[in-house]
């Protein structure tokens, strides 16, 4: 499950105007109005804003190998991520590391992560911000099947 992931969203945003002048190859991709789900728990919800999703990393929960994976997507993107950042109808653009705990209780108490200040500029620079996604690890007592 964890990974980095480019999420960009808008409440007027509409993939369909801004993907085809774009590199970036989305793997999920929503309009604003389109149901959410069919069935479940989510039918009969709607999206309340488009977007699209894009894989940054497919490292598994490590998250230096995820910025060093982020740091090479936005310096291949910069371009594409400077039009969007500057597009009006764009009012969110994230990264999402997905990353494992580390803290055990026994071996590690504590838990400090490092994100490097060429990556923070560049992300500066392009207005894209930053969420961390902490799961548990495999195999820990409270970690659910992902």
């Amino acid at each position: 499950m964890p990974g980095a992931v480019l999420h960009i969203d808008g409440e007027r945003l509409d993939p369909d105007d801004v993907l085809p002048s774009l590199s970036l190859r989305p793997y999920r991709v929503w309009r604003r109005g389109e149901a959410v789900a069919t069935t479940g728990p989510r039918a009969g919800r709607v999206y309340e804003s488009g977007g699209f999703c894009c894989d940054v990393s497919d490292a598994d929960g490590l998250l230096s190998a995820e910025a060093a994976d982020a740091l090479a997507f936005l310096t291949a993107h910069r371009a594409d991520l400077a039009l969007l950042r500057d597009h009006p109808a764009v009012d969110d653009m994230r990264i999402d590391f997905g990353y494992y705990a580390r803290i055990d209780g026994e071996r590690v108490m504590v838990q400090c992560d490092f994100l490097g200040p060429e990556l923070l500029q560049l992300a500066g620079e392009l207005g894209v911000g930053f969420e961390l996604s902490l799961y548990p690890a495999p195999g820990a007592p409270d970690a659910e099947p992902g």
